[in-house]
């Protein structure tokens, strides 16, 4: 902040205003000579005067400016002063960060490449290299067959039938099976054939004939497909009238399990208890 100077009653009123003008237009003067100015600026013959100085000192400012140096400039300056030695070091640093720089940089490339090289073959096995073969889960399969046949008996089945010899010759004719269908006879009066069908797993395929209780909605369905009993998951065998079985439940459904010819397996599934079931199948063996 301006101090009033000890000599300023000594100077002219002109002197004064051109004294104090600088600070009175950046409001740095104190009241007492900021009234005065004001009152001189406002005096006829002096309105053009605030205006006028700003304008010079603005061209000063310009004029001021024309003579800094740019930042090349000074670094030429520096150089002719500065000592060879360090001159040198900091060459060698600018060298190292810039080596660092292409070195980081060039590795994220080949990394890059090496991902992409990756992910391409990657897909390449995945899209043509050899297959794993799928496992054929018959009692997993087999059980949910049950299940869909009993929501849905006839339209599930290629050939709707009642006569088991068209039935028998239905199967035994259907071409490219690896197996003959184990097809079981006369279980019990009660029950009636209502169909057969083949079951295609590609990896698997499965004979079944289907019936149907004359008094009840019940249904059972028996299940046969190339492969042996010791296959299936190891459970307690059960014997009844020498045919063995082994059984396997659900919530749903009982299975049971038995061969028929060497090399086929037959399941049989309903809502029998296994030993009811075993019954059935051991009076359709015969």
């Amino acid at each position: 902040m301006a101090q009033p100077s000890p000599d300023q009653s000594s100077l002219s009123t002109q002197d004064f205003l051109l004294a104090y003008l600088a600070e009175y237009l950046d409001g740095e003067l104190p009241r007492e000579l900021k009234d005065r100015v004001e009152a001189l600026v406002k005096t006829p013959g002096q309105e053009e005067i605030p205006g006028h100085f700003q304008a010079m000192r603005g061209r000063l400012q310009l004029a001021m400016q024309s003579y800094y140096l740019k930042e090349n400039e000074i670094q030429t300056i520096r150089n002719y002063v500065q000592d060879p030695s360090v001159k040198a070091t900091q060459e060698n640093i600018k060298i190292e960060a810039l080596g660092r720089k292409e070195l980081i940089s060039t590795l994220m490339r080949r990394l890059s490449l090496v991902a992409i090289a990756a992910a391409i073959i990657g897909v390449l096995v995945w899209q043509f290299g050899p297959k794993r073969e799928a496992k054929f889960k018959p009692l997993e399969f087999l059980g949910y067959e049950a299940l869909a046949l009993e929501e849905d008996p006839r339209d599930r089945l290629d050939l709707p039938s009642s006569d088991m010899n068209e039935i028998k010759q239905y199967l035994s004719a259907y071409p490219g099976l690896d197996f003959k269908p184990k097809v079981l006879g006369q279980i019990h009066e009660a029950w009636k054939p209502e169909g057969a069908t083949i079951i295609d797993y590609e990896i698997a395929k499965v004979a079944l004939v289907q019936f149907g209780h004359a008094q009840s909605k019940e249904k059972l369905f028996h299940f046969s497909y190339a492969g042996a009993l010791k296959d299936l998951p190891k459970a307690e065998p059960g014997n009844i009238g020498g045919l063995v079985f082994q059984t396997y439940s659900s919530d749903d459904l009982n299975l049971i399990a038995f061969e028929g010819p060497k090399g086929v397996v037959s399941i049989l599934a309903g809502r029998r208890a296994a030993p009811e079931l075993a019954e059935i199948a051991k009076d359709g063996s015969k």
